[in-house]
């Protein structure tokens, strides 16, 4: 029997998700036993069964609106489905939030000695970072300490060689890399990378534009919303999808080939890679593989993840062995392929203070170095790069007959992106201490 309950807002934070894979289970029952399969009643919406260990996440079913196309390019019909929409953030997302607004009090904006190190062009040189709040959000039996964090990133006003392991990068001009301790340079981070940021942004896109689901694009729609966006962005910031060794070599022996250079394989093995993309196991970010399994957890339709990848790959030979694709010469898409297993020791939510976050910069960590690694989420700067997604697809839409408020919209990627980071965060961070590292 499943049990409905009515929440106004999410529970569960990803701090306390990731104390334990199974906390939500507790919270479930009813007559001394646990309740396995439960779906959750939010807002008026009915939510689809969650797997234990899941944050609450509504899923609302809504109508009303007719569909309508999304380009002037074909659309395929599709049987109709519930539209879902997300719900209001969680309590860690909206904690992490206002840290960082009561932090910016006392950011220092000058450009003295104290000044950390600056990434991309027209940085604005006033916004500097001297100080570090290290709140430990929870502690875990294994994993990194607050001492060693401390001793690592600082603790109230910083070494230089604590200022050393910070790059302050201009968000506009940064790419954001894939939630990952195997990455060995400073870089900002969400699920996915810039990569997965564009395939919540699409969705929740699509699902304005189309609130009924009976509409779904054709793969010739994503290809040509994925290159149009890529014409926005500036070179210094190409598009990032990560994978690993691991999973090239699962490619390689069930095409079979050798020697497998995914940036640019040999013409007659294409096809029979990008249908081989679509499967989890060939794939080396936890979080697309978690996209690709269970795409009902995040909300998305199960067509749209594959497709998104498809037009990455394409787009991506093109641009790497095509001499006439325009991407040939002004390069937009990156593939990182990251080496060795993944162990991090730590979660850290990294954000900086309200005047360098209005000021578009975010403070750069570098999750793997000798004797550590590490999880690092972004979660304030990655809605700067929503903004910017949400303001694309306004202008697409508003082509059309079909407007869409730019704001609302943004309002949806942030929190559609909260709860991908929990989704994935509880899977991958389980167990870990969880700390926010906030720079002033």
């Amino acid at each position: 029997m499943k049990l409905s309950i009515f929440v106004k807002w999410p529970l569960l934070g990803l701090p306390l998700l990731l104390c334990s894979p199974r906390l939500v289970a507790p919270q479930l029952l009813r007559g001394g036993s646990e309740v396995q399969d439960a779906s959750y009643s939010v807002g008026g919406g009915i939510t689809q069964p969650m797997p234990i260990g899941q944050p609450f996440g509504g899923q609302m079913l809504v109508g009303g609106q007719p569909p309508a196309q999304l380009l002037q390019v074909g659309v395929a019909p599709a049987p109709a489905s519930p539209d879902q929409i997300v719900q209001p953030p969680s309590l860690s997302a909206v904690e992490t939030v206002d840290s960082a607004k009561e932090a910016g009090k006392d950011c220092q904006c000058d450009s003295g000695k104290d000044s950390v190190k600056v990434s991309g062009e027209g940085v604005d040189s006033t916004c500097s970072a001297s100080k570090v709040t290290i709140h430990q959000d929870h502690a875990a039996k294994a994993g990194i300490s607050l001492a060693g964090i401390s001793a690592i990133w600082g603790s109230s006003t910083l070494s230089q060689e604590q200022r050393d392991k910070v790059v302050l990068g201009k968000v506009s001009e940064t790419s954001f890399h894939c939630l990952d301790d195997r990455v060995t340079q400073p870089s900002i981070f969400t699920p996915g990378g810039d990569l997965g940021e564009f395939i919540l942004a699409l969705s929740s896109y699509l699902q304005e534009r189309d609130p009924t689901g009976q509409m779904r694009p054709s793969q010739e729609v994503v290809d040509e919303l994925l290159l149009k966006y890529l014409e926005t962005i500036p070179p210094s910031r190409p598009m990032i999808h990560c994978t690993d060794d691991r999973a090239i070599t699962h490619l390689e022996a069930e095409m079979p080939l050798e020697n497998l250079d995914l940036s640019a394989p040999p013409d007659h093995a294409r096809a029979s890679l990008l249908k081989m993309l679509e499967e989890a196991e060939n794939h080396g970010d936890s979080h697309v593989r978690l996209l690709l399994k269970k795409p009902e957890w995040f909300q998305l339709n199960q067509y749209l993840v594959p497709m998104v990848i498809k037009s990455f790959y394409h787009l991506l030979w093109q641009q790497n062995t095509d001499v006439r694709s325009p991407l040939h010469k002004l390069p937009k898409l990156k593939l990182e392929v990251l080496v060795g297993q993944s162990d991090p020791m730590g979660f850290l939510e990294v954000s900086s203070g309200e005047l360098c976050h209005h000021g578009g910069m975010a403070p750069m960590l570098t999750p793997r170095a000798p004797q550590r690694s590490v999880l690092i989420s972004h979660l304030d700067a990655v809605s700067l790069r929503r903004e910017e997604m949400a303001a694309f697809f306004a202008r697409i839409a508003n082509a059309s007959p079909r407007k869409i408020n730019k704001d609302q919209l943004h309002q949806r990627l942030d929190r559609h992106g909260w709860l991908a980071l929990e989704t994935t965060g509880s899977r991958i961070a389980a167990g870990l201490p969880f700390y926010t590292l906030t720079y002033s």
